[in-house]
């Protein structure tokens, strides 16, 4: 299946989610994928650190021929500003940079990038001779853009599988939805096959400091290069998720998206109705009236992470080849 990567990665960001990144790992090391490109878009960073932070996992990886591209740096929907400053806000405590063994605040990426992505995202959309499936980990400011400004190259684009929206009746809006509700209303008003993988599913994964610790020694121990530059990312990112969420070390929100497309069995599903409220902003919502969609409804969280365990070694061995 060939597949580009749409997300927003935090690896080596303090105080950032590094699940993006988890679930590159995975995509990078599933023979069921094709990765053609990675695209990066505002969200848990700024698109210009989410593309750093992707360059760096492959550099890791020692993967040289997939194109990293800066798309859109700004929500469709406004306030980026202000989205900036609540999301960047963790990186700047003291207590926080510091377990990513940094002495001082880091500098952030506030300003917006100016340069337009548009040529190159298209670029990627209308190479090679196939249909080319999305997945989408971030905000969905990059494909609604492209709905409307490149309505031909994304014809071919086959279906999207997309993390974002929460169902449950009291419970919040999901952070990719929230940041720019504008782009969720028109991704889920388009006519691409999708599938949601909703925050109501994600938030039954976990990956815990003791299952870390069990792949590192499946590893051999943890002395790759490769798993010791996971560890400098996923471990202070384990430590402060401990502390400041609901769950024992870490949900895998963006694993299950890239999962559903490279191993569907993980995953059970349903066809749905759905839409987004104005009020509150990015809220989905059952609605029989709405768009039929693929609704991911439960995974298989063990296997979910023996699966990402499977990709650590197999890029571990790679690597020490």
């Amino acid at each position: 299946m060939r597949v580009i990567i749409d997300c927003d990665p935090g690896n080596g960001v303090p105080g950032a989610n590094v699940d993006d990144a988890v679930a590159l790992v995975y995509a990078l090391n599933n023979p069921n994928l094709h990765v053609e490109a990675i695209w990066t878009v505002f969200g848990n960073t700024s698109a210009r650190e989410g593309a750093r932070a992707a360059r760096k996992l492959l550099a890791d990886l020692d993967v040289h021929d997939i194109r990293v591209r800066e798309g859109w740096d700004a929500p469709i929907s406004g306030a980026r500003s202000a989205h900036r400053a609540r999301l960047d806000a963790p990186s700047q405590d003291p207590d926080v940079y510091r377990l990513w063994g940094i002495a001082e605040p880091p500098r952030r990426e506030s300003t917006q990038a100016e340069a337009e992505p548009l040529s190159d995202l298209v670029a990627d959309l209308t190479a090679g001779g196939e249909d080319i499936v999305l997945i989408c980990l971030g905000p969905l400011t990059n494909p609604a853009r492209l709905l409307d400004a490149a309505p031909e190259a994304m014809s071919r684009v086959s279906h999207i599988y997309l993390m974002g929206g929460h169902l449950a009746e009291k419970g919040t809006v999901d952070t990719n939805f929230a940041v720019d509700p504008a782009a969720a209303s028109r991704v889920l008003g388009s006519s691409i096959p999708l599938t949601i993988i909703p925050l109501d599913v994600t938030r039954t994964t976990e990956l815990t400091e003791t299952r870390w610790r069990q792949i590192v020694a499946a590893t051999g121990g943890g002395v790759s290069e490769f798993v010791l530059s996971i560890r400098r990312w996923l471990e202070p990112w384990l430590a402060y998720s401990n502390s400041t969420r609901p769950v024992e070390g870490m949900w895998l929100h963006d694993l299950v998206a890239v999962a559903a497309a490279a191993e569907p069995e993980l995953v059970t599903r349903e066809s749905v109705a759905l839409s987004i409220l104005e009020s509150p902003a990015g809220k989905l919502r059952f609605d029989p009236d709405g768009t039929t969609v693929d609704l991911i409804t439960t995974v298989d969280g063990a296997a979910l992470t023996a699966a990402w365990e499977r990709s650590v070694t197999m890029a571990a061995d790679h690597n020490e080849a």
